[in-house]
């Protein structure tokens, strides 16, 4: 499809969604969208932001008008009835609660739909705290920041939802009594935890005969993972099982993708090179980070 039809498509079912949110209560000047940023902004008693790309990547591929309706509903429990919220009590939050990597461009874009008073914490890979100027220069492009999240997955009612990651606010941790630091060692936990449920130490990297590998876990924390549980790419062993030269060099090029080289690999790093701007850039339309972390 070309880009006018897709921004087409894409009116068409935020017009949608806007008729389902307002049958459900929820006043027209209660909405908008923002057709820069792809986010849909319902400001009820609870700020509420749709991700309409990841929705309508959904809807494009229903089959029958059922489907297309049946996702509808699912979104308008989620963001109008409010399934997708953050709980409202720390201990409910159990295995939802984990980190994800945002670009700092994403954290300001929803900083910007918060109301006032409320933030978005976050922090650097290294727990550092980011410069607020760093986001409005071309930093911004490159910078990454953690945020929590509380990991949304809807119910057999709403099969056709993808999953959705709810961010964690300043509001929320106030409510928990928590702070950010105590909230984010929990989701580290979590997100071990995730992981060893996951593939096997030996299958959590698919590699290329370059030498290049990609990650294999692909639950839209790979990106998380890889900064946060370093290990997991300091330990990843080749298929022959040799020692590769150079230091690691990694890609985070969506948050279910990652891709991991060595530093004195040039052809590893041509193919890492390659699949990040010429296939997924292609692909997705918006790379999490567009440059390679040493």
């Amino acid at each position: 499809m070309t880009s006018a039809v897709v921004a087409h498509g894409i009116n068409d079912f935020v017009d949608a969604l806007c008729v389902a949110f307002t049958t459900a209560g929820v006043d027209k000047d209660q909405y908008h969208f923002d057709a820069a940023s792809g986010q849909l902004v319902v400001e009820t008693a609870v700020t509420r932001v749709v991700p309409v790309p990841a929705l309508f990547a959904v809807h494009a591929t229903c089959s029958s008008e059922q489907e297309r309706q049946a996702l509808i509903e699912a979104a308008t429990e989620a963001f109008v009835c409010g399934a997708a919220d953050v709980p409202g009590d720390y201990g409910a939050c159990g295995q939802r609660l984990l980190p994800q990597l945002w670009p700092m461009w994403k954290i300001a874009a929803r900083q910007a739909t918060l109301p006032g008073g409320i933030r978005l914490p976050h922090c650097g890979m290294h727990g550092e705290e980011l410069i607020p100027h760093q986001v409005a220069n071309n930093e911004g492009t490159r910078l990454l920041g953690v945020v929590l999240v509380c990991d949304y997955v809807a119910s057999d009612k709403g099969a056709l939802m993808p999953p959705l990651e709810t961010p964690v606010l300043s509001c929320d941790l106030a409510r928990w009594g928590v702070a950010f630091e105590e909230a984010l060692l929990l989701s580290l936990e979590n997100l071990r935890a995730r992981t060893r449920a996951g593939p096997a130490a030996a299958e959590r990297w698919e590699h290329h005969p370059s030498g290049c590998a990609q990650s294999t876990q692909r639950d839209r924390f790979d990106a998380a993972r890889a900064a946060l549980l370093p290990r997991l790419v300091t330990m990843r062993k080749s298929p022959n099982e040799l020692p590769e030269p150079g230091g690691h060099v990694v890609a985070f090029a969506t948050p279910s993708c990652v891709l991991a080289t060595t530093s004195k690999n040039a052809l590893g790093l041509c193919f890492m090179g390659e699949t990040l701007h010429l296939r997924i850039a292609a692909a997705e339309g918006q790379l999490l980070s567009e440059t390679a972390w040493r």
